[in-house]
């Protein structure tokens, strides 16, 4: 994400932004097409800029007032409380000045992802996101919180979580913000039994690599968020959860055979390292590799 300077307004100082780093951050958490930051700012101006990313910012700390104006219209004046949501859309010039320190969890969609994301019947190149400001959303609240609780916890469920919830924002933007005009129909099938084993062969053949959406859905041949329905329609579980529990149960195996390492049974299913795996074992059974296969030879 392309970093810009600030004026800060108390003493007219040039601030960079860049020099207050978030709080928290996903830039390592490999998420595709969604990036998610906490901040904690003083009160500041920002330089009018186009953002390449739809932004939607969430305040999470005390009311502040803010300044902006969008695509050089007059300058307007908001306050914003805790759990206010504002989006700015990719590419619109926007400004802003914020009269106290500001607290906040900014998401960045891709525009590619608002593609991605679209149904089959959308002609995504159509759909154009619309600016809102200080909105209450409580879907948007619930699914930013769980991208902000899965940073907080290190993202032990895996990258293909953290692309699902961004894919839901993106899917949710144009349902709910966008010039969308016609009703989404849903999908209420379920896969196909054959395509359903394409795709269930696909993943355990590929629990050593880094499993994402996009690629399944391509198995499928369906866009990433409409295969995310119609996969939890037919299994129960949401893609993420599925490859979740096909990881577990392959280790479990491979633990209890004891003809590999607890390194080399990590990298089999996935993980980038023995302590990675342990925390991601530990958090799905309730004990470690270890553990696991110490009590295996028990029985």
């Amino acid at each position: 994400m392309k970093r810009i300077s600030a004026v800060s307004v108390a003493s007219g100082d040039i601030v960079p932004i860049s020099f207050h780093l978030p709080l928290l951050s996903s830039a390592q958490s490999g998420w595709d097409g969604v990036q998610v930051e906490q901040h904690c700012l003083p009160a500041s101006e920002c330089p009018e800029l186009e953002l390449q990313h739809h932004s939607i910012t969430i305040v999470l700390g005390q009311p502040f007032k803010i300044d902006w104006r969008l695509a050089g219209e007059r300058r307007q004046t908001t306050q914003m409380r805790r759990g206010d949501v504002c989006i700015t859309p990719a590419g619109i010039p926007t400004q802003a000045r914020w009269h106290k320190s500001a607290k906040f969890l900014l998401l960045s969609i891709s525009p590619t992802l608002i593609q991605r994301a679209a149904y089959e019947s959308i002609d995504a190149d159509t759909v154009e996101i619309l600016p809102q400001r200080a909105v209450c959303d409580h879907q948007l609240i619930h699914i930013s919180s769980a991208l902000k609780a899965e940073l907080e916890t290190g993202c032990k469920s895996g990258s293909l979580y953290g692309e699902s919830l961004g894919l839901a924002v993106a899917i949710h933007l144009i349902k709910c913000y966008s010039t969308l005009t016609k009703p989404i129909q849903e999908p209420g099938e379920g896969l196909h039994l054959p395509i359903l084993q394409q795709v269930i062969d696909y993943i355990n053949d590929n629990l050593a690599t880094k499993i994402t959406i996009e690629e399944i859905a391509a198995v499928a041949n369906m866009s990433p968020y409409y295969f995310i329905r119609q996969f939890k329609l037919s299994t129960g579980l949401p893609p993420h959860q599925y490859i979740i529990q096909c990881r577990i149960e392959q280790a479990k195996i491979l633990l209890a055979e004891n003809k590999l390492s607890i390194i080399e049974i990590a990298y089999c299913i996935g993980c980038s390292s023995q302590s990675n795996f342990t925390a991601f074992f530990h958090k799905c059974v309730g004990i470690t590799p270890k553990a696991y296969r110490e009590q295996t030879r028990c029985r």
